[in-house]
């Protein structure tokens, strides 16, 4: 019975010690259980590119290891808990999943990869567990960007010569997520305009070359413009122009009111023979276009009578005048020409005197239309109207007139040129010179018979008068009158000693 009741009493002793009924150092303390972890951090981006990877890191921490506290389990050392489940969520999907030992120190970093290209684009939930413990961020993957093209390092040169090529080379960029293609649009200036079609992955670039042949721009700054779908980049090439105008379009205001009659045409066949022969005489393009504006124009083609030019003094008047460019050009530069000559004679005046304000001075070539004094000899060709004081002119009389002309055709003593051409007009307004003829004329001679030179209907412009004359003799008269005009010197045959034998047979 002893031995029953002192096993009895161990076990009641046992019960009461466990209850803390003894040991009276631990007496109302709480019971000890296993420490819980906290997390303390979690490292996650906010956003995501559609593409993109990023690393999650949490900190989980258990504090009563961590600050040097007893686990019941473990005696009081800091010696390793047990597994601990450990995950990372994307909503449903797990990115970790793994148990995990308790490191002695209480602190564990848990990390995990999330690739964006596996989730929708939108909101998402991100959760750390660790145990009991739970953390939860917001992640937004954002939606792939569209192809955008943009431009960048543009490789052209600063300045570029009239007439010349110029190349140009550029980056062209997808600064999106997705491939697309797009057309590139290079352009010069205000007219000069090319594209190329690229086609980019997302992300990649390429060089995109292109080159404008002949560049013919004013000269100065021109803008060099590459446009995209998306994007515009900008930067100047200076164009440098031969002409001392810096352009090659000129503005021409034209003061008329001093002509009776419209000479529209006149003055554009003038600034079109420039047009021309701009290269070859001037070594720069030239183009002219009619301004309403004399404010606006570079030059001023007035009509007038002209007394005096510049330093020289004559005796009567001049065809024209106009301000000789030298270096650089006034603005604007004037060119005054006669009301009153033929149209013919008009057109040879405006050629002469824009070739002034180009530059040229007397005697440059083109040598004929720019000599000082404007001859027969001068003009190519000469515009004869060959006409009847009454009627119409004999056949065999414009014959005898087409024989003489040839004579001075077939001629190299042409005065102040190589050669001399010629054809007939309709009217003395188109002529350089007027020949008449008049079967009982009295205007050379009181008695009739002879020829003689007169004024012709225009100013300056000569009429060479064929009167009462035999058809046989028509050609001698004509070459008499126009020798001491167009030749260097006149032969004996156009003297006035030769007899009437010596005159129909020539020309021989």
């Amino acid at each position: 019975m002893r031995t029953t009741a002192a096993v009895a009493a161990v076990a009641l002793l046992v019960v009461l010690a466990g209850c803390g009924g003894l040991g009276g150092g631990l007496s109302g303390a709480e019971p000890l259980g296993d420490p819980s972890p906290s997390i303390e951090s979690v490292s996650a981006p906010e956003s995501l590119g559609h593409d993109e990877r990023a690393t999650v890191e949490a900190t989980v921490r258990w504090a009563e290891i961590a600050d040097g506290g007893d686990s019941a389990s473990a005696g009081g050392s800091n010696e390793t808990l047990g597994p601990v489940r450990t995950t990372v969520r994307v909503d449903d999907a797990t990115l970790l999943a793994e148990n995990r030992s308790v490191p002695a120190t209480g602190t564990m970093t848990v990390t995990a990869v999330v690739d964006a290209a596996t989730l929708e684009p939108g909101e998402h939930e991100l959760r750390v567990s660790v145990g009991d413990a739970n953390a939860t961020r917001r992640l937004v993957v954002e939606e792939p960007r569209a192809a955008t093209f943009v431009v960048s390092d543009i490789d052209a040169p600063d300045s570029v010569d009239y007439g010349a090529d110029l190349s140009v080379t550029a980056t062209v960029t997808n600064a999106g997520d997705v491939a697309g293609n797009q057309t590139v649009q290079v352009r010069y200036g205000n007219a000069a305009s090319a594209n190329r079609t690229v086609a980019l992955d997302g992300g990649a670039e390429t060089r995109v070359s292109v080159s404008f042949a002949d560049v013919g721009l004013d000269g100065g700054d021109h803008p060099l413009v590459l446009t995209t779908a998306n994007r515009t980049r900008e930067r100047t090439v200076s164009v440098v122009h031969p002409s001392p105008y810096g352009k090659t379009t000129l503005g021409l205001y034209v003061d008329d009111d001093a002509v009776d009659r419209n000479v529209t045409a006149v003055v554009a066949a003038a600034t079109g023979y420039w047009e021309r022969t701009d290269e070859r005489y001037l070594g720069y393009p030239v183009a002219y276009e009619r301004v309403a504006d004399a404010d606006r124009a570079d030059v001023v083609l007035r009509f007038d009578r002209v007394d005096r030019c510049g330093v020289e003094d004559g005796d009567g008047r001049y065809f024209g005048c106009a301000d000789l460019l030298v270096d650089e050009p006034r603005t604007p530069m004037t060119a005054t020409v006669e009301p009153n000559i033929s149209d013919a004679e008009m057109n040879a005046t405006i050629i002469h005197e824009l070739g002034h304000v180009q530059g040229l001075e007397h005697g440059e070539e083109p040598a004929g239309l720019m000599n000082a004094t404007s001859t027969l000899a001068t003009h190519r060709p000469v515009k004869v109207h060959l006409r009847a004081e009454s009627g119409d002119v004999p056949t065999r009389v414009e014959g005898e007139v087409a024989e003489a002309l040839d004579y001075f055709a077939a001629s190299d003593e042409i005065r102040g040129s190589d050669e001399f051409a010629w054809e007939f007009v309709d009217s003395a307004r188109d002529a350089h010179v007027q020949i008449t003829y008049d079967d009982r004329g009295d205007v050379c001679f009181a008695d009739g018979g002879g020829s003689c030179t007169v004024d012709g209907e225009f100013y300056g412009q000569q009429d060479v008068r064929l009167e009462g004359l035999d058809s046989e003799v028509v050609a001698w008269h004509v070459g008499a009158s126009l020798a001491p005009v167009l030749l260097e010197e006149v032969p004996p045959e156009l003297s006035g000693e030769t007899d009437r034998r010596e005159r129909e047979a020539w020309p021989t």
